[in-house]
């Protein structure tokens, strides 16, 4: 147990957490059940056996569990609140910062709340465990039901999670975008349509040939300039999109970097990278895909080459 509580000591002395830190640890189901619940038990109740107030131990043991059986259903309820609400934001997504800042939160409450309701779980089942152990009464909780939250599905409601479920899946198959990811970047005074256009029917058309797939689209969905181009190109062709927004709120001035690392990461298989023209973060983009080994198509701003001349 000292062990246990010194290496939480450690974890927040060491990356700066406070007790409000969501990144805080869990506690595993062992230390749940025996070092807390179990221990709450024998020291709140041991020393009532064989006095005066033996009697009591039924009623405080009682007390006990289902102090952590309402806490469960409160927190269950508010998990419940929370799927609600990221389902909400999802559908009213309109791809701003604030949106986006909004949905991540949600989500990770969401994954913290259900490992809560976990582990409130695990302990209440503990604790009617030692109710019994004690008492020699089966636990009934003064409200609601004491089974999982698996055993209390009905019919019903196992028909119902089996529907979103498939619901979830049909929708995740249209959404799957298949094919290459290419990605585009570039200056965002670039104003030559023609030829972005020109450039990526024909890389689309190399790709065709030589891989026999399509590609998709990938950029940082700038609103001027050659990515808002390729973005009007990608609609008038049919090809998918995928859009890696810069979070600015969480990363700064290095937002866009961050998006050229997401952008670029092997998980996400880019075949490539076309330039058109570019800035500082362009130019970042082309040089980490070239350490990557992966092709890099530069193609110079015509409007700037003429007043060059």
């Amino acid at each position: 147990m000292a062990y246990d509580q010194a290496n939480a000591y450690e974890i927040i002395e060491l990356y700066g957490l406070t007790e409000k830190g969501a990144a805080l640890p869990i506690p595993e189901d062992h230390i749940l059940t025996d070092h807390i619940v179990r221990e709450t038990f024998e020291a709140l109740l041991g020393q009532l056996r064989n006095t005066g107030l033996e009697a009591e131990i039924e009623p405080l043991a009682h007390g006990l569990a289902t102090i952590l059986q309402r806490r469960k259903i409160a927190i269950g309820k508010e998990l419940d609140r929370t799927a609600d609400k990221i389902g909400a934001l999802a559908k009213s997504h309109d791809g701003s910062e604030i949106a986006e800042t909004a949905l991540e939160e949600a989500q990770g409450r969401f994954l913290q709340l259900r490992e809560i309701v976990g582990a409130i779980e695990t302990m209440s089942e503990a604790a009617a465990e030692c109710y019994e152990v004690e008492t020699g009464h089966a636990f009934i909780p003064a409200s609601g039901s004491r089974a999982s939250l698996r055993a209390q599905e009905t019919g019903a409601v196992f028909e119902a999670k089996q529907l979103l479920e498939q619901h979830d899946r049909e929708t995740a198959a249209k959404s799957t975008v298949e094919g290459v990811p290419l990605i585009v970047s570039g200056a965002t005074d670039w104003t030559d349509v023609d030829l972005i256009f020109t450039t990526l029917d024909k890389v689309r058309e190399r790709i065709r040939q030589t891989r026999n797939q399509e590609i998709f689209l990938c950029h940082k969905g700038g609103r001027h300039g050659a990515e808002m181009i390729a973005a009007r190109w990608a609609r008038a062709r049919g090809v998918p999109q995928a859009r890696f927004d810069p979070r600015w709120s969480a990363h700064g001035r290095a937002a866009p970097f961050k998006c050229n690392d997401e952008m670029l990461d092997d998980r996400f298989a880019a075949t490539g990278v076309v330039l058109f023209g570019g800035n500082g973060v362009a130019l970042n983009l082309g040089q980490k895909a070239e350490a990557k080994g992966m092709t890099v198509m530069r193609v110079a701003d015509p409007a700037k080459k003429t007043a060059g001349e």
